[in-house]
Order: structure tokens, then sequence, then C-alpha cells
């Protein structure tokens, strides 16, 4: 059975949670539920045959268990759908936000798809007279009826307070509420519509599905602003909720059931002929397409994006099955060539029918496929777009616009973003309406599925914009709410900062700092100014507070004590309430914050979503912080003014006695330093200071009268001791000016030494160029120079001495003496040191030149027996060859040692340098930046120096065992060549030599059973070849490993790599020349092998001849010698 079937999909698949089949082919039980409808069941059960009926009760049972299975599940998950249920439904009376909608929606949904699955199964247990079909029966109508109430109940809870969530628009485009009612009233079998009716009928009325499926999803759509947007979406949406349907039966898809036409191997029988079976093979064909023609014909589009799919899968399926039914139409055509005369011309015409029924089918069926292609298109282009609206729906409604979302900036740029995405959305929208009105114009045969989307797009469209209308406008209204607390509560801040502040840093008494007084006296005439300023934003606050709107009304946790006028800000329709725009309501009720209780201008009363309404102003809280700022405003003035006052007066209190103190602190040095003019204007200063005192302190807080007749006798004693000051300031004048002189002499010279100190050290810490001579010269030439500059200064400072040593004897007790003295000490100090370190430098310059000129030298001298190594000599196997490069060798050894002078001589220069450097260190704490160089450099010459010698001694090594190696080879070598040539010779000999008899050829055979042991005993020569060819291949390897290696080494130190020719190694060449050696050995002891053996043959076969026929014996010995001759000469 499972051959001879397709593969056909469950009509429950479509709205399954998962994306696996229930069904597989390999399962009887399965198959027959699923994959059978009730005419092949039928056929299945009279089949006539007791094995086939045992079958028949094992697969029927099987299925009243996976029915009893899935009924337990389905009441359990029932069970958990009630209990989220009463959960949600307590939260709801407590004013909270409800949980579990889409969990519960879930359930139903699996509820529903295991209850299709239910009435195929009991419709085959009916079918096939099972005994306890009609309990089953009883069962599922039960399950339907506790599935139908708990969704009457999620109607009635989720419809309160609130629209539908993004799964509830979801659940509604894909038409759920349906799913239980169209459709398996034409699938069930009549005794199973009467099995179901009484269980079914009382809770399936069109009463209870109107307000319980219906109602439950279209009651909690947003009503819109115009007269066509009244509750519920457009009956196609929604299709036999209230008629157009069996209310007393189950409904679901109804998808086409595929029956495999039989095969003709299927119809055998012994009792037929064969033109019988193929007349009756050609007659169900004929039925098939039939069938097919009428399922076509009779075939539903689908109401919603499930649906759709569920049609446009399944008819895929039908019409591959259509398709393959082609290679059963061959096999029909092929039979009519076995038809004889009476039955051909019926066959005939069957098949010419058969033909013709064929084609239109196929035509049905590609039209239908490319007609649910283009809705299916539609519809999930159209779903999409009402999701996606439905959800800024759902967020608009739902949005909190209280006084407890303070976030209107984000909200703002979130809904001009919307308003960016509607105009892009708009396009899309438009395209998909232009699409439908293109389906409506060709006549899609889904005309009322089409039509249901469009108007629901429409609705669902301009509902949206008038919720932007609403949201612009709380946006603004909530902006300028948040925006005048804002304000508001920063301006009584202010205030009160300011009003501290000035209470805090105005306050003052006669301690306080002058300085920081005549800031902070500036900073409140600043102040002032801002003060007098900020009046226009109090004034301000003070108008806007009249025109800002309640926003504490939306709020749930702030309920209403009476009702509440409120504004509408859209049209707004219902069935038991229309509100216009710009309508004064009340707010009767604010406990749900999504939806209010509203009554509109004629008396109605309804539930109204709270975004289409705005309390208007006056807002008393407003008010009544506007006044609180105005009064505080007024307070801070006053406070100003009194410590603007008091400031003022410890200021010039503080420049008053200032004048005081500074007249009692002067003493002749001071009186010196001023011109004639200044002294009358100090007494001036004064009796300014003490009258702008006696003006500023009349409305002060902090002196009173004594106070001020204290400061007025103060004021008098200073004028008297200033006049006595003014007579005591001409005396101290004359012994400065020699001591001026000589002072400035000194420090000149001593600016002049430490610029060349400056040379000098820069010199010093500038390292030499490496490796250059020219470098090395020219800083001694300067260094000299500087030298001759310090002498020049050296005699400048004996002289400055002899000046200064004169003014010493001829005024010891000046004041000056000390400081002229110490100065004049430190110049020759700072001379001595300089000039020693002068001197020490150009010595260590004139080593370092020495050091590098002979580091130049030593490494050219490295450099050239380095690159006599590098040169590419290979070693050749000619002992001659091996002899020169050896004696070459020995003489570079011998030149190598010669030289070694010039490195005794750079050590020599190093240590010079080493002790200089030293010095400098020791002495001036100055270190040397070159030696450390020169003596890495020399180090690394001694080192390349050794591995010159090194090299040479390792490669004579080498080239001796070479020598030896290469001697003992090609001793060994020749003696074998000359053996193998000889052999070859010989055989060639005896193999011309063709045998006349027997007799001639067995002693062929023994001579050539000689030369075989010969060949055998040369095999010890051959090994000991191999070996010797080894050692020197190894050898030359190692030596030229060793080469290549030094030269890279070079290579890397002299950094400049030569490209050099890759040569042949002779190893490779003296390997190849004993493999070649060898390979001519080993074809003699093969040819002569297979000579020996085929000789012996032919010996033995021409005895035997020799004795059967004499004349025989000499043809036959003559024919195989020279057969013999000519194989041997090809294998040779």
């Amino acid at each position: 059975m499972h051959s001879s079937s397709y593969s056909y999909r469950s009509s429950d698949s479509v709205f399954s949670n998962t994306t696996s089949t229930r069904t597989s082919l390999d399962s009887n039980e399965n198959f027959l539920s699923v994959h059978c409808g009730p005419t092949l069941i039928n056929s299945c059960i009279s089949f006539g045959n007791e094995s086939f009926d045992g079958h028949r009760l094992e697969m029927l049972q099987q299925i009243a268990n996976r029915v009893q299975r899935g009924s337990v599940i389905c009441e359990d998950k029932l069970l958990l759908a009630r209990n989220a249920l009463q959960s949600d439904s307590k939260r709801l009376e407590s004013g909270l936000q409800f949980q579990n909608e889409a969990e519960i929606a879930g359930y139903i949904l699996e509820c529903e798809n295991l209850l299709r699955q239910h009435v195929i199964d009991v419709q085959i247990l009916i079918d096939g007279k099972y005994y306890q079909a009609d309990q089953l029966v009883q069962r599922v109508a039960k399950l339907r009826d506790d599935i139908m109430a708990l969704r009457n109940e999620c109607s009635s809870v989720y419809s309160k307070g609130r629209v539908l969530t993004t799964e509830q628009t979801k659940l509604m485009i894909s038409g759920i509420s349906q799913s239980l009612n169209s459709g398996f009233a034409q699938t069930l079998h009549p005794s199973m519509n009467s099995g179901l009716t009484q269980g079914l009928t009382p809770s399936l009325t069109p009463s209870s599905v109107t307000s319980g499926l219906s109602s439950g999803l279209t009651s909690r759509l947003t009503p819109s602003a115009t007269p066509a947007y009244t509750p519920g979406f457009p009956s196609g949406l929604v299709p036999n909720f209230g008629s157009g349907g069996e209310t007393s039966s189950l409904q679901t898809l109804k998808l086409m059931q595929i029956r495999k036409p039989l095969l003709k191997s299927s119809l055998l029988d012994q009792n037929l002929t064969e033109e019988e079976i193929n007349m009756k093979f050609v007659q169900d064909l004929l039925n098939w397409v039939d069938e097919m023609q009428v399922q076509l014909d009779r075939t539903e589009w689908g109401s919603d994006l499930p649906s759709v799919e569920s049609h446009l899968e399944n008819h895929k399926n039908v019409h591959r099955a259509i398709e393959e039914f082609e290679s059963s139409l061959k096999e029909a055509k092929i039979s009519e060539i076995q038809m004889t005369a009476p039955l051909k011309l019926t066959y005939a015409e069957k098949l010419h029918r058969l033909e013709n029924q064929y084609a239109k089918l196929l035509n049905t069926s590609r039209n239908q496929e490319r007609h649910l292609d283009t809705l299916h298109n539609f519809v999930t282009r159209a779903t999409n777009e009402l999701i996606w609206l439905n959800e800024k729906e759902e967020e608009e409604v739902a949005y909190d616009w209280s006084e407890r979302n303070t976030n209107i900036a984000r909200k703002r740029d979130y809904h001009a973003e919307l308003m960016r995405e509607l105009d892009q959305k708009e396009e899309t929208i438009k395209s998909v309406q232009e699409m439908a009105e293109q389906l409506l114009l060709e006549n899609h045969p889904a005309r009322l599925t089409i039509e249901a989307y469009r108007a629901a797009m429409q609705t669902q469209w301009s509902w949206i914009l008038q919720l932007c209308q609403c949201v612009e406008q709380h946006v603004k209204e909530n902006g300028a709410y948040f925006e005048f607390f804002n304000d508001a509560k920063e301006a009584a801040d202010y205030l009160r900062n300011l009003k501290d502040a000035i209470q805090r840093k105005y306050s003052c008494d006669r301690s306080s700092s002058i300085h920081k007084l005549e800031d902070l006296v500036q900073e409140s005439m600043e102040e002032k100014e801002e003060l007098l300023q900020y009046k226009s934003t109090v004034a301000s606050l003070m108008g806007r507070a009249k025109t800002i709107v309640q926003l504490k009304p939306r709020n749930p946790d702030c309920p209403l004590k009476t009702s509440l006028p409120i504004k509408a800000i859209c049209d707004y329709r219902q069935i038991e309430i229309t509100i216009f725009k710009d309508d004064e309501c009340v707010l009767a009720n604010n406990s749900h914050r999504a939806k209010w209780k509203v009554i509109s201008p004629t008396g109605n009363e309804a539930m109204v979503p709270s975004v289409c309404f705005t309390v208007p102003p006056p807002n008393k809280e407003a008010v009544d912080f506007a006044n609180r700022i105005e009064q505080q405003y007024q307070n801070v003035l006053t406070l100003w003014h009194e410590s603007h006052i008091n400031m003022k007066s410890v200021v010039s209190w503080h420049y008053l006695i200032n004048e005081i103190d500074r007249i009692r602190a002067s003493n002749v040095a001071s009186i010196k330093t001023m011109l004639p003019g200044e002294h009358q204007q100090v007494l001036s200063n004064l009796q300014s200071r003490f009258e702008d005192f006696l003006e500023d302190s009349q409305e002060s807080q902090i002196f009173s009268g004594s106070d001020i007749t204290q400061l007025e006798k103060e004021v008098n004693v200073c004028k008297q001791y200033y006049q006595e000051l003014l007579k005591s300031a001409e005396r101290e004048e004359q012994e400065e000016s020699a001591y001026n002189l000589y002072i400035s002499e000194v420090r000149n010279l001593r600016l002049r030494l430490e610029s060349c100190e400056d040379r000098l050290i820069r010199q010093i810490r500038t390292p030499l160029e490496r490796d250059d001579v020219h470098e090395s010269v020219f800083r001694i030439s300067e260094q000299e120079k500087l030298k001759k500059e310090l002498e020049r200064l050296k005699d400048d400072l004996a002289a400055i001495t002899s000046k200064c040593e004169d003014f010493f004897s001829q005024a010891p007790a000046s004041a000056s003496t000390p400081a002229l003295r110490s100065e004049l000490s430190v110049v020759v100090q700072s001379m001595n040191h300089v000039y020693s370190m002068s001197s020490t430098y150009i010595e260590k310059l004139k080593t370092v030149n020495l050091v590098l000129k002979n580091t130049q030298a030593a490494e050219a001298l490295v450099k050239l027996y380095e690159t006599k190594l590098c040169e590419e000599e290979a070693v050749i196997a000619d002992k001659n060859n091996i002899e020169n490069l050896i004696s070459t060798l020995k003489q570079w050894r011998s030149e190598v040692d010669e030289k070694r002078e010039v490195f005794h001589e750079l050590e020599d220069e190093l240590q010079r340098a080493k002790t200089i450097s030293d010095e400098m260190f020791k002495t001036y704490k100055e270190r040397d930046l070159d030696f450390d160089w020169h003596k890495e450099k020399a180090d690394q010459l001694v080192e390349r120096w050794q591995n010159v010698h090194v090299q040479i001694d390792n490669r004579l090594r080498d080239l001796e065992g070479i020598g030896k190696s290469l001697k003992y080879y090609r001793d060994t070598y020749h003696l074998l060549d000359d053996w193998i040539q000889q052999v070859e010779t010989t055989q060639r000999k005896i193999q011309e030599n063709q045998p006349e008899n027997s007799k001639t050829l067995a002693t062929q055979l023994n001579q050539q059973k000689m030369l075989v042991s010969e060949i055998e005993m040369k095999q010890s020569k051959m090994d000991e070849c191999q070996k010797y060819a080894e050692q020197y291949s190894t050898a030359v390897k190692d030596y030229e490993l060793q080469t290549m290696t030094y030269r890279a080494m070079v290579d890397s130190q002299q950094k400049s790599p030569v490209k050099r020719r890759r040569m042949q190694s002779s190893a490779d060449l003296v390997i190849q020349e004993f493999m070649d050696l060898r390979t001519r050995y080993t074809a003699l002891v093969t040819l002569m092998t297979q000579y020996i053996k085929f000789a012996g043959d032919s010996l033995k076969r021409l005895e035997e001849e020799e004795v059967t026929i004499n004349h025989g014996k000499s043809v036959i010995e003559l024919n195989d010698s020279s057969n013999f001759s000519d194989l041997c000469l090809k294998k040779l």
C-alpha cells in the first residue's frame, strides 16, 4: 500500500504550531486516518479477506487509542487555559494589565488542531463500524463544547478596557475564529452528522456563535472616526459566523482528497483476460480523472492567510499527482496494442476520451494554481500590512499620557519616525490596494476574500491616521505641561538657591577679605541685572500656568472624586455612543488608563479610548505653583538690597584701614622710591577714603556712631607721622654705582663661558656617525676651535679679577662686596672645569679616530676572506679538483695566520679609548656614547675572523674525507663496470651461435649456469660499491650544507646578498651513476635466469622428440633453437 500511494498533507497541518507533519507514510494507523478518504477506507474494509479483516481491526483500534490519548491531552490544555483565564480575570478586577492572553490563545489553537484530527478519526471509526465509535463521538462533541465555552469566556474577559494585542490581531487575520465553523460538514459521514447533532447543536446556535467567537474578536476592534468604522471587520474576513454554514456540525478547511489510480498490475486476475484487464484499467483511469475534475471544480480559495496557504500547498500536491498521472496514460496507450477487434474500438474511444479529459483537467489545475499563487501573494502582503497597522494602533492607544510618563522627547521622536514610516507605508498599502483592484478587474474567483481584505486595510489605515492626529495633539500638550513644570521647578529652585546663595555668599563683617568683598559687590551688581531680567521669566510662567492641561486624571492611581469635563480631539463612533471632534464630554471613570468611561453631550455613556480626549485647563496646581514663584521673587529682591549695602560699607572701611596701615608702615627706604608729587597724593588718598566711608556706612547694619568717631581720630594721627618721614629720605644713593659696573662685567663673562660649556656638552653627548672617518676629523677640528675660544675667555677673566680685587681693598665694609666676591669665585671655578673637560674630550676624539681606522682595515680584511670562502665552487667527483680545493684552502690558512697583527693593533687602540672614556665618566660624569659601539663592532670582527679560521679548517678536514671516499668508490665501480661489459659481450656471443643439436644446447646451458654463479658472487662487490657511493654522497652533501650555511651567515652580516646560481651536486651524479650500474647488473641477472629456464625447457623437449622420431627431432631441434635465439636477442 505504501509503494502505490501519494503523499498527502493533513488538512489540519496549516493550523499546527509545529513545522513537522503529524503523520508518516510508514505508519498504517496514520495512513488510514489521514491519507485515505472515506471511499478508500470503505473499499479496504469491504475487501473480503480474513487476514485483511484482522489487520483492519488492528488499525481501527490504533485510531481509537489515538483519539483517547488526544482527548486527554486536549482536556489538560483546556484546564491550563481556564486557570490562566481566571488569573487574568483577577488581575483585571484589580486594575492590572493581564498577562496570559497569548498563552490561552495558543492552548485554544492546539485544542482546535487536535479536534480537527479527532473529527477525521471518528469518521473513519464510524465508516469501519468500530464498536466504541458512539462513545468517542460523544467525547469529541464534549471537547468541542468546552472549547466554544472557553472562547466565549475569553471574549468576555479580554473585551473589557483594551484593544486588540498583536497576538490577537494575528489570530484575527489568520481566521482562527472560523476554524470551528467551516468545512467539516462536507467531509463527515451522514451517520457522523446524526451522531454529533444532539451533542453539538445546543452549544452552537447562531446567537452563541455571533456573541462568542465573532464578538470575542470584533468587539475589541478600535472604533474609528467615520461612520464606516463600526466595530468589527467585514464579513469576508470572518465568514459563516452566524449564517452560511451548518451550525450543528464541526467545520474545517475542505482540502482535496487524492486517490492514487490503480496500477495495471493490481488488476491482474486469473478469471479475467488481458483485454478485460485493460478495459478495467482504462475505465479506472477515466473515473480518476472525472473525480479529480469534480474536486477541482468544487475547490475553495480560503478566507485568510493560513487557509490560503493550506489550499495552495494542497493544490501543489494535487497538481503533482495530476502531472504524474501521465505515466498511467502512457501505459494505457501501450495497452492499446494488445487489444483485438471486438474490444479495440471501445478501448480506443475510452482512451481518446481519457486524453481529452486529462488535458482539460491539467489545464484547470494550472489555472487554479495560478489563481492561488496570486491570491496568496495578495493575502500575504495585506495580512502583513494589517498586522503592522494594528501593532501601531495598539502601541498608540496603550501609551501612557499621564504625568507619570515624562519622556515626551522620545515619544516626539518616535511619532516623527512613525509619520515617516506612514509616508513610506502609504505607497506600500496603495500598491496592495491597487493589486486588489487589479485582481477584481481580472475577475479573480476569490472576490469575497479580496474585497474583505481591501476594506479592512482602508478601515485600519483611516483609523491610524486619526490616532496620529490625537498623538500629535497630546505630544504638544504634554510637552507644554512638562516644560512648564520643569521651567517652574527650575525657577523655584533658582530663586531658592539664589536666596541661599545671597545669605551665604553676601553675609559679611569686618573680618571679611576686601578682595573677596570687592568681587562680591561686582557680582551682586551683575546678579541684580539678572534678577531684574528674570522678572520676565516669572511673568511668563504666570501666563503659561493658565494654559496648562490636566494630566493627573489620566493616571488610574488618582481616581476621580467627581466628574470632570473633557474635550474630544477626534471623531469617535460606536453603537452605544457617538462623539465628534471638539465635543465637550464628561469623564465619569478613569480606573482604566487606556479606556475611560465617558458621557457624551447627548447623555450617552460608554468606554472610549482615552487617547481621543484631552482634559482642558485651568490646572490649579500650575496656577498655584506660579503664584508661589512670584512671591519668592519679591523676597529675593529685598534680601539682595540689604546684603549689598552691608558689603559696600565694609569695603570702604577696608580701604580706609589699608591707607592708615600703609602710612604707618612707611620708612625712609620707601620714601626714597617715590617721586616728589606722590608724597602729597598719599595724604589726599587718605582723606578721600575717609569721606567715602562716611557716605557708604549711613544705612549699614555693621558700623555704629562710636565706630565712626574712633576712625576719625586715627586718620589725624597718620597725617602727622607721614610728614616726619619726608625729611629722612635723602641719604643712601652713592655706593651702588661702582658695584653695578663690576657685577655687570662678571656676569657677562659668565654668560660667554656658559655658552662655550653648552656647546662642549652638546658635542660630548652627540654620538659620532658610525664608520665615518671624515666626521671624526671634522669633530676634532671643531673642538680645537672651541679650546682656543676658551683660552681667550681665560685671559679676559684674569683682567676682570684684577679690577675686582682693587674694589675689595677700597670698600671692604660695603654691603655689595660679599655678593661680588661670590659671583667672581663661581666664574673662576667654572672656567677651570670647562677648560679641563675640553682638553680631555679632544684626546678622546683623536683616540676614537685611530680606532675607527683600524676597525675599517680589519673589516676589509674579514670581508676579503669571507668573500673567498663564499665563492661558488662545487665539489666535482674528480680527484684533481678536490686536491686543488685543498691546496687553495691551505694557502688561505697561512695568509690568515699572517694577518693577526691587524687585530692586535685594534685591541690596543680600544684599550686606550676605554681608559679615556672611564676618565671622562669619573671626572665629568659624562658617558662616552661612541666607545660601546666601537667595542661591539670590534668584538664582531674578531668573532667573524675566528669563523674564517674555523671554516677553513673544517673544509680541509671534510675535503680529505671526500677524497678518500671517492677513491674507494671509483676503484670498486671500474672493476664492476668492466666485468659487466665483459659478461654482456660473452652472452651476446653465446646467443649468436645457435645450437645445432641437443648436445650443443646442453653445453651452452652449462656455460650459462656457471656464468650465473659468477654473477651471484659479484653481489657482495655491488653492495660494497653502494656503500662507498653513499659515503661519498653524504660527505659531499654535508660539505655543501656547511658551505651554504656559512654563505647565508655572511650574507646576513654584510647585508648585501648576491644571487648565486644553483649548481648540481656531484653527490647526486655519483648516486645516479651507481644506480645505472645496479640497473645493468639487475637486468643481467634477470636475463640470465630467464635464459637458463627457457634453454632447460627447450633441451628437455628436444630430447623427448629425438627418442620418438629421429628425423622430426632434427627438424624440431633446429626450429626450437632458432626460436630460442630470437627470443634471447629480443630480451637483450
